[in-house]
């Protein structure tokens, strides 16, 4: 591939600390749109999480366990791993870890970068499934021994009620499996350590945040009610179906998108409401979740690339959730029917997604809000960006996620040049700071949609430089046939300080230089060109498939980009 030369990584917000004043603002415009009672709970659970070092254990015994215990037909989404002579052995998307016996369940302090995501993961424990009944039964009594719920820092990671959701689930799922093979004492053990986790979680449900981790909560309630018998079990049960009931009604979008509009997340919580299916009695609640899960699966179909990953829009990984064909089977196996993925022109309109799915062609772009208003952490400065694979391979591509605590890659990850739309100057669309915060937020207008049989032709707008000198709103046509487009950017007023419009290449594809306006890239077979009205440079980019995983790519500049006429760019598959 040709690589440019070194100009600069993307225009981002400049680096000098907020005054106080501006913090006050962001916190304040962060804060007003998040419910009192959300609020009150976050402030809740802090409370209980100092005071737990304090407060008494609960001496209760485990409920009895049923007899039989239905499990869902969707695996468990379970990093690989191995036990071999004392060490714990996890190979993760970003590379192995490995954890000596007796295991660390806390990290050390000079644990490396990814230490946080290392130690989640290790503390989900579903990697367990892979592992023999010895290593089995010696890990999680390390983890019972090693992870008393009044031990310093417990709620980081033991005890943090979305690790703790994921635990218990493979916990039940596997005690179930090998109850045969299993001791007597050790079950024992092992269902008590399972109880005392969920009557945790039933106190320290995250229903200040809500979102894909209230519903990993609510899915570990219904698990815990299907595996244990009794009037304890049946509250679980109870409670779960009650939240589940409420969450569907303003997490499930009318189109069927998650509300969070991540499709890596999206994926997730599909995965999730597969499993809650299986231990929801008939009924009502469950045809509502029948009808939700088809919307969702249709919605998943129109999001996957035809190299069978998502789009990798707002927070996610390619691995961070289940392939969608696997999503479809297990759903087919539970509704017996297979719904048809849909072809041609599509609209998702209060998700904010548009485009074309072809047979070896895929088209989206992004008009749509961050997230829910109180809930917006995922989400990037990503509106008017697209993706797009041609001839079977991803062509232009979000950058993805790099990693989830704060910092330099952080911040490219959701930055707004760091996406294919217009950036103006150290300015992003929304006000983003931090890990997962934003103050001001920009908001999107559909134009114009039109479909037809060949394709579509898309017109929207976001005001997220309003604040700016003369009020600019960036202003996006697209004119859509397979394996053309013609794009036009512009800003509506002068906002006084350059603009651009940037496409990230997959790092597959050789770029070759035709004219200062045009430029090949190819990709094993493969042609695309693309001219612009104005000159077109080439820098240096990463791309995040993965967490903790940079892969070097180009990127396409494109400017200046002006108020008034702005710029024409024409795409067009050659071979």
């Amino acid at each position: 591939m040709m690589r440019p030369t070194p100009e600069r990584l993307p225009m981002r917000s400049g680096s000098r600390p907020p005054s106080p004043a501006r913090r006050l603002l962001r916190h304040w415009h962060m804060l007003r749109h998040v419910p009192l009672r959300q609020l009150w709970r976050r402030a809740e659970l802090m409370a209980s999480y100092r005071l737990a070092p304090w407060l008494p254990d609960s001496r209760a015994p485990a409920p009895p366990l049923r007899p039989r215990f239905a499990s869902s037909p969707l695996p468990l989404h379970a990093d690989r791993a191995r036990f071999e002579d004392g060490t714990l052995t996890l190979r993760l998307p970003w590379g192995e870890r490995r954890f000596a016996d007796p295991i660390a369940w806390s990290p050390p302090p000079a644990a490396g970068a990814t230490a946080a995501s290392d130690w989640a993961r290790l503390h989900y424990m579903e990697y367990l499934v892979f592992l023999g009944d010895d290593a089995f039964r010696h890990l999680v009594e390390s983890w019972i021994a090693g992870n008393p719920r009044r031990g310093r820092g417990a709620v980081r990671y033991a005890w943090r009620p979305y690790n703790l959701s994921i635990r218990v689930v493979g916990w039940m799922y596997e005690l179930a499996r090998r109850r045969s093979r299993l001791d007597a004492a050790f079950l024992e053990r092992a269902a008590a350590s399972v109880a005392a986790q969920i009557r945790f979680l039933e106190r320290h449900l995250e229903t200040d945040l809500r979102g894909n981790h209230l519903i990993r909560n609510i899915r570990a309630l219904l698990c815990a009610g299907a595996f244990f018998a009794g009037s304890e079990a049946e509250r679980w049960s109870r409670l779960g179906a009650r939240l589940l009931a409420r969450e569907l009604e303003e997490q499930v979008l009318p189109d069927g998108m998650h509300y969070e509009r991540s499709p890596t997340y999206h994926c997730q919580v599909l995965g999730d409401l597969i499993d809650c299916r299986v231990w929801l009695p008939s009924g009502p609640l469950r045809e509502a979740l029948d009808a939700r899960l088809e919307a969702m699966l249709r919605v998943a179909h129109l999001l996957t690339h035809p190299d069978g990953g998502v789009a990798l829009f707002n927070d996610g990984a390619l691995s961070g959730a289940h392939a969608v064909a696997l999503l479809e089977r297990s759903l087919l196996s539970l509704l017996g029917a297979r719904p048809t993925p849909p072809r041609g022109a599509f609209a998702l309109p209060q998700a904010g997604y548009f485009g074309w799915r072809g047979e070896d062609e895929l088209f989206v772009v992004d008009c749509g809000p961050l997230g829910p208003d109180y809930l917006i952490g995922h989400g990037h400065c990503d509106m008017l960006s697209f993706e797009w694979s041609v001839a079977g391979r991803r062509l232009i591509v979000d950058p993805g996620t790099y990693c989830y605590p704060e910092g330099r890659r952080r911040h490219l990850s959701r930055g707004t040049a760091s996406h294919n739309t217009l950036a103006i100057a150290g300015e992003e669309q929304s006000d983003i700071y931090g890990a997962f915060r934003c103050g001001r937020r920009a908001r999107p207008r559909l134009r114009s949609w039109r479909e037809s049989p060949h394709g579509f032709l898309f017109e929207g707008s976001h005001d997220g430089y309003r604040h700016l000198p003369g009020a600019p709103e960036h202003v996006r046509r697209i004119a859509f046939e397979p394996g053309r487009m013609r794009l036009s950017d512009r800003l509506t007023a002068d906002a006084g300080r350059p603009a651009a419009t940037g496409f990230l290449l997959h790092p597959d594809w050789r770029v070759d230089r035709l004219s200062e306006t045009r430029v090949r890239m190819s990709a094993e077979g493969a042609v695309v060109e693309m001219e612009a009205s104005v000159p077109v440079t080439l820098e240096e980019g990463e791309w995040y498939p993965e967490l903790y995983v940079a892969r070097p790519t180009v990127r396409l500049r494109v400017a200046p980009v002006t108020a008034g006429e702005g710029v024409e760019m024409r795409f067009e598959r050659r071979a």
